[in-house]
């Protein structure tokens, strides 16, 4: 159960803030049997809202009316031990806020009800799911950070994205302790002229979706407080947004039934996983994913996770490389 008090001391070893914090509340949860859902965890150079300073520990930085605070996770045997650090002084109502943020960021507030139901309808999702247990989805603090990361990670490859949203956290967040810094407020990303984000790798269409989020961001948050159909109409409305960004931030948001049509390699990746069959990645279309997809309706979003996961530990078969990585687009820095 969650609770709160103060104390001087310092955040858990590894990577700790270089300055007295206060221990603001605690919070101790049952620990995921796949581990940590914790994303995305920031690794490129540049600004970083997150970082995972031990295999065991996850940590993020979260906004503060008086100061930037930060929340952390650390696995300890079966049970998950979730902190927040900031100011002392700082309100409960901002301190309860933090604590729910970190919880949902590291997936521990996701219900996975009825996944177990929906992997026994086919052989392979029984099979991971008895070796990898319930696949719980992280959630993101803000339909503004949901959305930013979607649009930046448009039509480039996952270490361009993760480069461009670096430096756009660098731009625009706010410092925090142990080296992080805070995702851009809604203001902060209006502030950023078009050239400013073109320095950061965003193309002129990503700008142009990024300021209007920004400016819509009320409205999306309140649509979020509505359901996720609810936000996605909202989104579908924002220029330069399309069907694979409104399900990536759908997914952050910790949808468990959306499917991202239109992804480079999610269609290969389901389809190898679940089938077995080796082709090439084009072989593979987004309609023969959606209709492997088609017997988990409800929970498509976190089988779909459940796959990548599987590849990923080599749990499941996954598609031979057959060339080199594709070259990074370095015209998209000026």
């Amino acid at each position: 159960m969650p609770s709160s008090r103060g104390t001087s001391s310092q955040p858990a070893p590894g990577a700790s803030p270089p300055r007295a914090l206060t221990l603001l509340a605690t919070d101790h949860r049952p620990a995921p049997a796949a581990g940590l859902a914790a994303a995305p965890i920031d690794r490129a150079r540049g600004g970083r809202t997150s970082a995972r300073p031990t295999p065991t520990v996850v940590r993020r930085a979260l906004r503060g009316p008086r100061a930037p605070l930060v929340g952390e996770v650390r696995l300890q045997g079966s049970e998950a031990a979730v902190e927040v650090w900031g100011p002392a002084g700082t309100d409960a109502a901002t301190v309860e806020a933090a604590r729910a943020a970190t919880v949902g960021w590291a997936g521990l507030a996701d219900d996975p009800r009825g996944f177990a139901e929906a992997c026994a309808r086919h052989p392979t999702t029984r099979r991971l799911h008895r070796e990898l247990g319930d696949v719980l989805l992280p959630t993101l603090p803000s339909v503004g950070e949901a959305l930013g990361r979607a649009v930046v990670s448009q039509l480039v490859q996952g270490v361009e994205a993760a480069a461009s949203i670096a430096r756009l956290v660098e731009r625009a967040g706010a410092p925090a302790p142990g080296g992080l810094r805070c995702w851009p407020t809604p203001r902060a990303v209006r502030e950023q002229p078009p050239h400013g984000l073109r320095r950061c790798g965003i193309s002129l269409r990503g700008a142009r979706a990024l300021h209007a989020g920004a400016l819509e961001d009320a409205r999306l948050e309140r649509a979020a407080a509505h359901g996720h159909e609810a936000l996605a109409s909202r989104l579908w409305a924002l220029p330069g947004v399309g069907a694979w960004t409104v399900a990536e931030t759908r997914l952050a948001l910790g949808d468990p039934d959306t499917v991202s049509v239109g992804d480079y390699h999610l269609a290969s990746v389901v389809g190898t996983a679940l089938t077995g069959e080796q082709r090439r990645r084009e072989e593979w279309t987004d309609a023969e994913m959606v209709a492997l997809l088609e017997p988990f309706a409800g929970q498509r979003g976190r089988v779909i996770r459940l796959c990548e996961l599987a590849a990923a530990r080599r749990l499941a078969p996954r598609q031979r490389r057959i060339a080199p990585r594709a070259r990074l687009s370095a015209h998209r820095y000026w």
